[in-house]
C-alpha cells in the first residue's frame, strides 16, 4: 500500500464534467491501494431508474440533489471510519454545481452541511475530453453539457476556497502518477 494511504485521514475530491475520466482514474487509485468512493450519483441514478421513481437529475434536479447530498455526506462520514487517504468521485460541492447549472439555488441548509465537512483544500479537476467522452443510460448529457458542467464545477469549487488542480488529458497511469505526486 502506498505510504500516503497509511497517514491520518485525508479526503481528496476528483471532479469534472461527465465523461472526463473520473471513474477510470478512481479505479487506478483503488488498484494502487487507496480507499476510493464511487460516484454516488451514478449509483443513485441506477437505483432510481430501477424504482421508476422519476427522481432523476434530468427530470427533477431538486429532489435528486437532496438524495445525492445525503449519499455524499454518508461517504464523507464513512471516510472517518476508514482513515488514511481517501478519494471521492465527486463530493458535496458537485451537488451545488449541478444545481447552479440547472438554474436552481443552493439551499442554505446544504451550505451549512458542507461547512461541517472537511475535505483537503486541493481538489482535482478533470477537463472535458472529447476523445474519451461517452454517453450512457446513467450519463445522458451531451459533450456540450459536459463542458458547461465543468465550468459550473470549476466556479463552485473555486468559490468555496478549493485550490483546483486540473489534470492533464493523458493516460490513466499518467493522471494517477500526477495525483500521487501531489498527495503522497
Amino acid at each position: 500500500m502506498p505510504a500516503a494511504a497509511t497517514r491520518s485521514l485525508r479526503r481528496y475530491v476528483i471532479t469534472g464534467g461527465p465523461g472526463a475520466g473520473k471513474s477510470t482514474l478512481l479505479q487506478a487509485l483503488a488498484a494502487a491501494g487507496y480507499h476510493c468512493y464511487e460516484e454516488a450519483s451514478r449509483r443513485l441514478i441506477r437505483e432510481q431508474m430501477a424504482a421508476r421513481s422519476g427522481v432523476l437529475p434530468w427530470l427533477d434536479m431538486g429532489a435528486f440533489a437532496a438524495l445525492a447530498l445525503d449519499a455524499m455526506k454518508e461517504q464523507h462520514d464513512d471516510a472517518a471510519e476508514v482513515g488514511g487517504t481517501c478519494f471521492f468521485d465527486r463530493a458535496i460541492p458537485d451537488v451545488f454545481g449541478y444545481l447552479m447549472h440547472a438554474g436552481l439555488e443552493v439551499p442554505q441548509d446544504y451550505l451549512s452541511l458542507f461547512a461541517s465537512c472537511r475535505y483537503e483544500p486541493v481538489a482535482f479537476l478533470l477537463p472535458p475530453w472529447r476523445e474519451i467522452f461517452v454517453q450512457d443510460r446513467e450519463r445522458p448529457q451531451t459533450y456540450s453539457e459536459s463542458e458547461e458542467l465543468y465550468e459550473a464545477l470549476r466556479e463552485v469549487y473555486g468559490s468555496l476556497g478549493f485550490r483546483l488542480v486540473e489534470l492533464p488529458r493523458a493516460s490513466v497511469a499518467e493522471r494517477a502518477g500526477f495525483v500521487f505526486s501531489l498527495t503522497g
